[in-house]
């Protein structure tokens, strides 16, 4: 392997900061994965839905699209894989470059490794190396030593996030319609609305899980390559490798200079010695070990035996992990108190802040006193004191137990013209409210909301007195919830007819 070439800082990272670099490469090589990823998964979710539609079951394209994703992720480990050593590939040649990869391991994670949960880890080993399959078995033990779980993990954590997305589409579109349009309770819609149009509602399901799956399985793929990035890391030290490798091409260019340098090293002890007259150097006086250190070698073993028992104990060389429970919030010992320059003093001024801290305290309560008492009272409601405008405007709605005027046009008209225009719609409302439920023979509910009304009208055979209380509900809203009023040209044209006139038509 060209280590060289590649463009990721290499070191031992925690499988964190791995997934971490994942992500950081899926977004540097976003374009040439998201391309490739559409070329070719696009055309197959459209064979696989058009074929379940064909025979009649429209939720197996769903379901093969699903199975298929092993043969999907060969496309973003393919560009990422390229573009780490050289540049992101083209979505062209992401579909070219596919048959010089082998489909045996493809075809073993659709069948019997589909639900394997380190696929992530696996894919790159199958494919990139390429190795028999024994050796591959013995690499793939060592490989996923010490980060199954992370794998694991990861796999799991990319289908809740794939969940997420598919659950927060449909919900944001029920928050985008309206309350009245919406079905009464789960139950009718599955029961009315998805068995009438049972094969487009499975359609708009499998797209919009594709496009959840579209977007979370490329990162998927790239998290489970930088996993693979990093155990080769740290069990081939490819970081010290590559610095080694670095090192060796620094000191190959300066060979040259280094050569010139020896050359003039060697010609200048020559030219010196030519100079000078010949001196006479005494010999150094031999020496051996025993005169070095002061004993003959070899006479203690007791070193090397102990070396020789060290090396024989099980418990050397290799590594083991050792857990324990340790005290999170440590105490840290307290310092010694220093000694004060003037204790006298300090005592003093201790007793002077206490005292008024003290007092201060009284202060404070004696404050709260005063004011609980010249205040009692006005906290309270008054028992028979008048209602305020919401309150009176409650009274006057549809839950209202007072009987209802025989000309309500006149009284909705009197109040009107009184300026209660509040009270004036909230009367009309109530009169539509029970004109509705007798026309409708519905009982009397006391709960029921202006949602439910408009909902109700949709119930009524004449298109003229749904659109009248629709009008009425909708006049009532605006003064109630939004303040704004209608003109009495409107006020007129809604007591002009029914509901409001018993006995005429709208």
């Amino acid at each position: 392997m060209e280590l060289e070439r590649i463009s990721v800082v290499l070191r031992p990272r925690t499988p964190r900061e791995a997934l971490d670099l994942g992500a950081a490469m899926l977004r540097a090589n976003a374009a040439a994965v998201w391309s490739a990823w559409f070329a070719f998964t696009l055309p197959v979710f459209v064979l696989c839905n058009a074929l379940g539609v064909l025979l009649g079951l429209p939720w197996l394209g769903l379901l093969l699209v699903w199975w298929l994703k092993p043969l999907f992720d060969r496309l973003p480990l393919y560009v990422l894989s390229r573009a780490v050593f050289d540049r992101a590939p083209g979505w062209r040649e992401t579909l070219r470059g596919q048959r010089q990869w082998s489909w045996r391991s493809t075809l073993a994670a659709l069948s019997w490794l589909r639900i394997d949960s380190s696929r992530a880890l696996r894919l790159p080993l199958e494919l990139l190396e390429g190795a028999p399959r024994r050796q591959r078995a013995a690499r793939w033990k060592v490989l996923r030593r010490r980060i199954v779980g992370e794998t694991s993990l990861l796999t799991y954590g990319c289908l809740q996030f794939e969940l997420v997305l598919f659950l927060s589409f449909w919900l944001f579109a029920l928050l985008l319609i309206p309350h009245e349009w919406r079905p009464e309770s789960l139950a009718s819609f599955f029961r009315d609305d998805v068995h009438v149009a049972a094969t487009p509602w499975i359609l708009a399901a499998a797209t919009v899980a594709y496009l959840a799956m579209s977007a979370i399985e490329p990162l998927y793929v790239a998290c489970g390559f930088a996993l693979y990035l990093n155990r080769r890391t740290q069990l081939e030290a490819w970081d010290i490798d590559l610095a080694f490798r670095r090192l060796r091409a620094r000191l190959q260019g300066l060979g040259k200079l280094l050569g010139v340098l020896l050359l003039c090293a060697g010609a200048l002890p020559l030219s010196v010695r030519a100079a000078t007259a010949t001196v006479d150097v005494p010999k150094p006086v031999a020496s051996n070990l025993d005169q070095v250190f002061g004993q003959p070698a070899g006479v203690d073993r007791r070193f090397a035996e102990a070396a020789a028992e060290v090396y024989r104990d099980p418990r050397f060389g290799g590594e083991r992990k050792l857990r324990r429970w340790t005290f999170k919030y440590a105490s840290e010992p307290a310092a010694r108190a220093q000694p004060l320059s003037f204790p006298l003093l300090a005592r003093l001024l201790a007793v002077v802040f206490k005292g008024l801290l003290w007092l201060l305290l009284i202060g404070a309560a004696g404050a709260l006193a005063w004011f609980a008492w010249r205040w009692r009272g006005r906290l309270l409601p008054a028992a028979d004191g008048p209602l305020p405008a919401l309150a009176q405007s409650l009274q006057a709605n549809a839950a209202s137990a007072a009987p209802l005027p025989a000309d309500l046009a006149g009284a909705t008209r009197a109040l009107w013209q009184a300026r209660q225009r509040r009270e004036a719609l909230a009367l009309l409302y109530r009169g539509c409210v029970e004109h509705t439920a007798q026309l409708l023979r519905l009982p009397p509910a006391a709960e029921a909301t202006e949602a439910d009304w408009l909902r109700q009208a949709t119930a009524i055979a004449d298109p003229a007195r749904a659109q009248r209380v629709v009008a009425i509900v909708r006049a009532w809203q605006f003064a109630a919830y939004a303040g704004r009023y209608p003109d009495d040209a409107a006020i007129e044209q809604l007591l002009s007819g029914w509901p409001a006139q018993a006995g005429v038509s709208a």
